[in-house]
């Protein structure tokens, strides 16, 4: 059945053992949050204080839970102030790549949540089939979303996914008002092309760093679909906006929370 390759090739991606499709992104973390609520009786559901997404710090409200947002060094998160925080948590979402343009230490931050008892939900939409990201090996539970401008640009749906078969038992009555029957071939060859869309994203996003090397690049060394340049002053800022006109990249100028609380321009790689 095409569904169940399509729920094979996610299992493939996430290191994961079980999956469910649901019918967007934010349902997948509004079904995570859910889990959160029956299978972990503390209060706190920790956030990172920029780079992340907007549901992070609203969904949780609905149930119940106090948002505690962990510091960052412009979306990537502070391990120190995680591992004071951590004991707190019911569970702490992150993105992959804060911002969609930073790799986060998925596994240091893996190892203080697993030390801590504090679940750990990876966003993993801009890293569905990378390698090293998306890793049910670290996270606990995975979500994405497969909406425009994502890597799997199906625009429509998404999926959560856990290897505690437990978690999808315990909050089972939730998935019928989720669920989401897509053209499962449709989807399936968006997922099989996957890794080569990061591979170019990533390779473009390279060129914009070279190109833009003598600018102030946000965390330059670090793998993103996007690149962040900060500015200080309005001809810096028109000079960016200026080279991302002339070689038709879309931006967003910043701060803005999903990317960075700083004065920056979002150079927006994944929406090629």
């Amino acid at each position: 059945m095409s569904e169940d390759k399509v729920i094979n090739k996610i299992k493939e991606y996430t290191r994961h053992e079980n999956v469910k499709l649901v019918n967007c992104g934010n349902a997948a973390i509004f079904a995570a949050i859910y889990i959160l609520k029956k299978v972990n009786s503390k209060p706190f559901i920790l956030v990172p204080d920029q780079g992340g997404w907007i549901s992070f710090k609203t969904y949780p409200k609905m149930f119940g839970f106090e948002i505690k947002e962990i510091k960052t060094d412009k979306g990537i998160i502070d391990l120190q102030d995680l591992e004071a925080n951590a004991k707190k948590g019911a569970g702490f979402f992150v993105t992959s790549l804060a911002g969609y343009y930073a790799e986060q230490p998925l596994k240091e931050i893996s190892e203080i949540c697993k030390k801590n008892k504090c679940v750990l939900i990876e966003d993993a939409t801009g890293s569905l089939g990378d390698s090293a990201l998306c890793n049910g090996n670290y996270s606990d539970i995975i979500v994405g979303s497969f909406g425009k401008w994502k890597p799997v640009d199906f625009n429509d749906g998404g999926f959560i996914s856990c290897n505690d078969s437990d978690y999808f038992e315990k909050t089972k009555e939730m998935y019928s008002i989720l669920r989401f029957k897509p053209d499962y071939e449709k989807l399936l060859a968006k997922l099989d092309k996957a890794k080569d869309r990061l591979r170019l994203f990533m390779e473009e996003a390279e060129k914009i760093k070279k190109d833009l090397k003598d600018m102030k690049i946000f965390h330059p060394d670090k793998r993103g679909l996007n690149v962040v340049v900060g500015f200080s002053s309005n001809d810096e800022k028109e000079k960016i906006i200026k080279y991302c006109k002339d070689n038709n990249y879309e931006f967003l100028v910043c701060p803005k929370d999903i990317r960075v609380n700083e004065d920056a321009i979002s150079i927006e790689v994944k929406r090629l």
